[in-house]
């Protein structure tokens, strides 16, 4: 008998991220899981599509510009000039991160290089950008006890 998703079924999928133009941006074949309907680790708009689906169920959902991976803010774009930064970031798409005052940790990537200056940015890669997720569903089954009360207690912290 098949199982169908729904509240506090264990859901594993893997997935494809596509652009505009249908290209891959991403891949992952490895599965990814998440319990349903304990709204935590899916955006509400994919976790909607794959409710009642089956193993080997396929799926496309369409994000808009900004819906999954924020707006770009001008705030997290950086120029500086180049000799004031250590040799070993001065490399095209090279990943930086920076603590703040408060202990977080946040990364930046190199997006711009010349001579004199270098362009850092704390945008995700993917902001603005209409994407498309395609999922595979590769395994449904009951979440058992310790899977819901560890996930429900995460949401309420």
């Amino acid at each position: 008998m098949d199982e169908y998703i729904k509240k506090n079924k264990y859901v594993e999928f893997t997935y494809s991220i596509t652009n505009d133009n249908n290209e891959v941006i991403e891949q992952v074949e490895l599965p990814v899981n998440y319990v349903h309907g304990v709204k935590m680790g899916l955006w509400p708009k994919l976790e909607d599509a794959l409710e009642n689906k089956k193993v080997d169920d396929e799926i496309s959902v369409t994000f808009e510009p900004g819906e999954v991976f924020g707006k770009e803010d001008e705030d997290l774009i950086f120029e500086d000039q180049i000799k004031n930064v250590p040799e070993e970031y001065r490399e095209l798409g090279k990943i930086v991160e920076f603590q703040n005052e408060a202990g977080d940790v946040k990364p930046f990537r190199v997006t711009q290089l010349t001579e004199e200056k270098i362009v850092l940015d704390g945008n995700h890669p993917l902001c603005n950008l209409k994407i498309k997720f395609n999922v595979k569903i590769i395994n449904v089954r009951d979440a058992t006890k310790i899977e819901i009360d560890a996930l429900n207690e995460v949401t309420e912290n």
